[in-house]
């Protein structure tokens, strides 16, 4: 038995029976403010948004106490109880993940910061205080999820969430967050100062007409010089909307975000952008290449000698494209923009087309052009010049394929169907 299933018939049967606390009440005064206990410690356990172990459990002994306060058999006492339940689970989850923490890491806000013993390789700032930090000489701390840096006399003055916390959700967590594991489509939606009531989006921070307030582009919200250092980034909703890649301003918390998602592919540019190949020549290119990728997977996937050379690992670092087309990441725009991956995708291709045309086994799997003379050339569907029927998936040549009235292999397999059809019969 699971450990949910074995709290859960635990602390169920509490809900059923009654328990040692449990009392009758002899006058209206004393039931009353009976009533009004529950009340009170019902409001209090309404969330269980609780981070710490020991708030969660001073909190599971202020459930186990408004238990023994309510009316067996009640639906009252059954929603504490699956309250308890839960608080329970969160707390066992708290204690395992202590097993699995590094040493003298400290986990405050969502952010896992673990302490830093070498040199970074350029130079970083607190995010707390702003000055420089030198690992070798003070204790900095890095956040494991989102590389928040900070000093280790800055932890108290620590105030923003990790915007990684969506890799690790909390049950019952009702924080609404614009960090969630994906990215805005919108370009720069954005709020005035009267709308954020002149303060700082992040630390409330009250803004002053003499300035100094800054403009995040991702999220369009206006942000103090503390939460907001002016570093600029490419924004995904320009690029996606105008094939715009010119870096704007963005928060501390935007740059962290966009940084932790550059290499995640959730950008689905058929559904966001379908006409965005139209404009742009580069991302058209970059498509057809995506289409040989995963003409040429199909033969490689079968191949045993491609098995023993670990061909389709070359794709091993973006692993999304050997499953579909569609799918980006943001890293994958910015190398569209400057040119590196449609040139380390050609290379993949080289490679990858150089062993099928000279491995016997995927030779054996290609096909020759049924419409024309032309008998000795060897076709596949990410040759040059070939068009692939869509029934079928026989390839031909483009010309031939479109000046014939039906595909040959089509029509002989709709032959062999009538035929087999009458024998059955």
């Amino acid at each position: 038995m699971s450990l949910n299933e074995k709290l859960l018939s635990r602390y169920t049967r509490m809900s059923s029976v009654g328990s040692v606390g449990a009392f009758s009440l002899g006058s209206a005064g004393s039931t009353e403010r009976l009533e009004s206990d529950e009340n009170d410690n019902w409001d209090l356990l309404s969330s269980t948004s609780y981070t710490s172990l020991s708030e969660i459990q001073e909190q599971i002994s202020a459930v186990r106490r408004t238990i023994l306060e309510t009316e067996v058999n009640t639906d009252q006492r059954k929603a504490i109880v699956h309250k308890l339940i839960k608080l329970k689970i969160k707390e066992q989850d708290l204690e395992n993940r202590r097993f699995y923490q590094s040493p003298g890491e400290v986990e405050t806000l969502r952010h896992s910061l673990v302490p830093i013993n070498q040199a970074f390789p350029s130079r970083r700032y607190c995010e707390e205080c702003g000055s420089v930090v030198w690992p070798v000489l003070q204790t900095i701390y890095e956040c494991k999820t989102c590389t928040h840096v900070l000093h280790a006399q800055c932890l108290s003055r620590i105030s923003r969430k990790c915007v990684g916390a969506w890799l690790h959700p909390l049950e019952d967590e009702t924080d609404i967050s614009p960090f969630d594991g994906q990215l805005s489509y919108t370009i720069c939606p954005e709020i005035s100062l009267v709308e954020q009531s002149y303060e700082c989006a992040e630390c409330s921070s009250t803004f002053y007409p003499s300035g100094g307030h800054r403009l995040c582009d991702y999220l369009g919200k206006w942000y103090c010089q503390d939460c907001h250092w002016g570093y600029t980034s490419p924004v995904p909703a320009r690029i996606l909307n105008n094939w715009d890649f010119s870096p704007k301003q963005v928060c501390q918390a935007t740059y962290q975000y966009l940084n932790l998602m550059r290499r995640r592919a959730v950008i689905d540019l058929e559904k966001m952008s379908p006409s965005l190949s139209i404009i742009s020549a580069e991302l058209s290119a970059i498509i057809q290449q995506r289409q040989s990728v995963l003409e040429m997977k199909k033969y490689l996937m079968v191949c045993r000698v491609a098995s023993s050379l670990k061909l389709l690992r070359m794709l091993e670092e973006r692993q999304h494209f050997v499953e579909n087309e569609f799918m980006y990441s943001f890293q994958d725009l910015l190398d569209i923009d400057n040119g590196s991956l449609s040139a380390w995708l050609g290379q993949i291709l080289e490679t990858w087309q150089d062993h099928i045309l000279s491995c016997i086994l995927c030779r054996a799997k290609g096909f020759v052009c049924e419409l024309c003379s032309e008998k000795e050339d060897l076709l596949f569907p990410f040759s040059p010049g070939t068009e692939t029927c869509p029934e079928c998936n026989a390839t031909f040549h483009r010309e031939c394929y479109r000046n014939c009235d039906e595909c040959p292999r089509c029509q002989r397999i709709r032959e062999r169907s009538k035929i087999r059809s009458k024998e059955d019969q």
